[in-house]
């Protein structure tokens, strides 16, 4: 048995490992960045608000 019969044994192929990151990553940013910075964007204008007519 030579070296190359051996290793493709173990042989996984890489494509479709990332099939779905690109959803994945758009999903990650409509449900938690989204709404985080929305929350930071309106705390912010909150703290602005409260200091200027204060």
């Amino acid at each position: 048995m030579n070296h190359e019969e051996e290793s493709n044994r173990y042989y996984y192929p890489v494509e479709g490992r990332t099939d779905g990151a690109i959803p994945g990553a758009l999903a990650f940013i409509a449900i938690i960045a989204m709404p985080t910075l929305a929350y930071a964007a309106w705390h912010a204008l909150a703290s602005w608000f409260s200091a200027v007519f204060s």
